[in-house]
């Protein structure tokens, strides 16, 4: 058994290696921050801020700079998948590390469909029956959405939850990665030190890394033509979910072994304002990319999208990085992100995610997202509608559905990540 290194005194005699689930508030405001700019950039699109010129009759010309900044504001998207990688992961990578008990599967399943599918199922319904009425023409036409397969056919998607294929790809992870975790558990444990095991882990990861970039290439070839179904398919995003589970595993590691911990990562636990400062120089890089139409909504070529694909998996990695470290000693950091504003908008975020898009339908006057309003009303409108529709999904759907957990899952129904539990005294790891 891998023994925990806490900076114990030599002479501790070695026990059970356990873990427990803690609350980490920064996370929850990193949501509400990745929320409001997934709904700040569909407000810009739908108030002509943002340039498009693929479609006759819906031309925009865009905002100057502005457009590009706000276009840009897409970097918000990939903390999701950042953030549900680091999280979803941390247990399975504990267990593989520190050779703690594995998670169980009953309770992870039900801890995932009961907080994504009620609440996503109550705004299909709602946007389904006033806004999809004319497009359903049999049952495989609400079927489909149900069960999140609108992305793998072209033209399926649901008005006001066009957003909703990002959903898909979450869904995705969650039933595949127990596989993903046990096949590097696997190659992990072929070693016994929790550094090396780290780095295996880390080396299979890069895999997929490359496979997110090649399959970025392959649908932004001229001959798949302009926003292929293949675009959306959940193994497009694959880098950025690889980019969550290898923070897990350094996280992990820094609380197992710190002596193991690879130097930039040791810099991020010494200096978590560092990532920030670079993750506003990649977005600032992105506004200025001198590929394609920067500013504009386009499906982009392939030099640009792979600028932006990596330019994105960078500011997923920088923007995230800091909220990983077991002890983050960042007052700053914890200022922007626990503050109750924040708070109470990362509480919400699933409900500002699902709702935004449907309250920028319902406010246009002609049932499109093209032109609704200028900028600032839109803003204003789409902002306090999915607040009220956020809470009101929370409170209503999500959170009793979430206290289903201690009942059909034997789980917690706290929101909360696996750390280890440090209230036993442990033999140090001896030095490598």
């Amino acid at each position: 058994m891998v023994a925990v290194d806490t900076g114990a005194s030599g002479g501790a005699s070695p026990g059970p290696v356990t873990t427990r689930r803690r609350f980490f508030p920064e996370l929850e405001g990193m949501r509400g921050f990745a929320a409001l700019g997934v709904l700040v950039t569909h407000v810009a699109f739908s108030s002509s801020q943002v340039g498009w010129d693929e479609v006759p009759g819906f031309e925009q010309q865009g905002n100057g700079f502005a457009a590009n900044l706000l276009q840009q504001l897409h970097v918000s998207l990939p903390i999701f998948f950042v953030l549900s990688g680091m999280l979803l992961y941390r247990p399975f990578v504990l267990s593989t590390i520190a050779d703690t008990r594995s998670p169980r599967l009953r309770p992870y399943f039900w801890r995932r469909a009961l907080r994504t599918l009620p609440g996503y199922w109550v705004c299909l319904g709602v946007v389904l029956i006033t806004l999809n009425t004319d497009l359903i023409e049999n049952f495989w036409d609400v079927l489909r959405p149900v069960l999140l397969l609108q992305v793998y056919e072209q033209g399926a998607h649901v008005a006001g939850l066009e957003q909703a294929w990002s959903l898909a790809t979450e869904v995705a992870f969650y039933a595949t990665l127990p596989v993903f975790a046990a096949l590097l558990h696997r190659f992990a444990r072929k070693v016994s030190d929790p550094g090396q095991r780290a780095r295996r882990i880390l080396t299979g990861l890069s895999l997929g890394l490359i496979v997110g970039i090649a399959f970025t290439i392959y649908t932004h070839q001229p001959s798949m033509g302009v926003y292929p179904m293949q675009n959306e398919w959940p193994i497009g995003w694959v880098g950025f979910i690889a980019i969550g589970m290898a923070l897990a595993t350094l996280s992990a590691t820094a609380e197992v072994a710190p002596h193991a911990v690879p130097a930039p990562y040791r810099l991020v636990m010494d200096r978590p304002i560092l990532p920030w400062i670079g993750a506003v120089v990649v977005y600032l890089l992105a506004c200025v990319s001198p590929f394609g139409d920067p500013g504009k909504a386009n499906y982009p070529a392939m030099d640009q999208a792979l600028v932006e694909h990596i330019a994105y998996l960078s500011f997923g990695l920088l923007i995230v990085a800091p909220l990983t470290v077991p002890d983050l000693r960042s007052r700053f950091i914890k200022a922007v992100l626990s503050n109750p504003v924040t708070l109470y908008l990362g509480r919400i975020s699933y409900g500002l995610y699902l709702w935004h898009i449907a309250i920028i339908y319902y406010y246009s006057t002609d049932g499109v997202l093209f032109q609704v309003a200028g900028f600032g009303e839109l803003l204003v409108v789409t902002l306090l509608g999915s607040t009220i529709a956020a809470t009101l999904s929370y409170y209503v759907v999500e959170k009793p559905a979430m206290a289903l957990r201690e009942r059909l899952g034997k789980t917690t129904r706290t929101p909360s990540v696996a750390v280890l539990d440090n209230t036993q005294e442990r033999a140090p790891v001896p030095s490598a």
